[in-house]
């Protein structure tokens, strides 16, 4: 066998390097892990599915504060101990006192229901008792007229009767007093305060 000549035995040996890299790179290749494309979006985890609980919706609250029933004039009598009508010793005064002329306007001190109206000839004379949504209760007595009648629906400041002199009174006046839980209260620290009411009648909301 000839020997060959330098040149092409220099041709075949590249050659054969070159094959054996490229084979090198096709086993590389055909080993590497699979890979999604650059632009491929990637896989979110499903979600987890947002339970809705209902809840009960609470009341739906307003306000309403307690005025004066008969504005434009001073509590002359105050609520507590004191001298009544000149008789001997002190007993408990357990409402206040507003000196107006007779025939002045007597206004419900709230929104609120009448639940009842009366003579009391020893005491009160003529007088109203009103509910109001708060839950007190305020009796105006001593009146010269009732305007309203037991179940009304009042609204606040709406005329409910006429200052008087009438029951057990040594002058014209109006014997107003406020009740919690049936018990009076003295009025001076409730008139003009703001209570949370909840609105539970439309009617009687309308008329406030």
């Amino acid at each position: 066998m000839s020997r060959l000549p330098p040149a092409l035995r220099t041709l075949l040996l590249h050659s054969g390097q070159t094959s054996a890299l490229l084979a090198m790179a096709v086993l590389a290749m055909a080993m590497a892990p699979a890979s999604a494309p650059p632009d491929a979006d990637p896989v979110s985890p499903e979600g987890v599915p947002v339970m809705a609980v209902a809840v009960p919706a609470g009341p739906v609250m307003r306000t309403m504060t307690f005025g004066e029933p008969v504005p434009g004039f001073d509590i002359n009598s105050r609520f507590g101990m004191r001298r009544l009508g000149g008789e001997p010793g002190v007993r408990m005064h357990k409402g206040v006192d507003i000196a107006a002329p007779s025939g002045t306007t007597v206004f419900a001190a709230g929104e609120g229901e009448v639940i009842r109206i009366g003579h009391d000839p020893a005491g009160y004379g003529n007088f109203i008792e009103m509910r109001h949504p708060n839950g007190m209760t305020t009796l105006y007595a001593h009146l010269s007229r009732i305007d309203v009648a037991t179940g009304d629906r009042i609204g606040s400041r709406e005329r409910i009767g006429l200052v008087g002199s009438t029951g057990y009174s040594t002058g014209p006046h109006l014997h107003f007093e406020i009740r919690r839980d049936g018990a009076q209260i003295n009025p001076a620290r409730v008139l003009g305060e703001v209570f949370q009411v909840a609105v539970e009648d439309t009617a009687l909301a309308a008329a406030s």
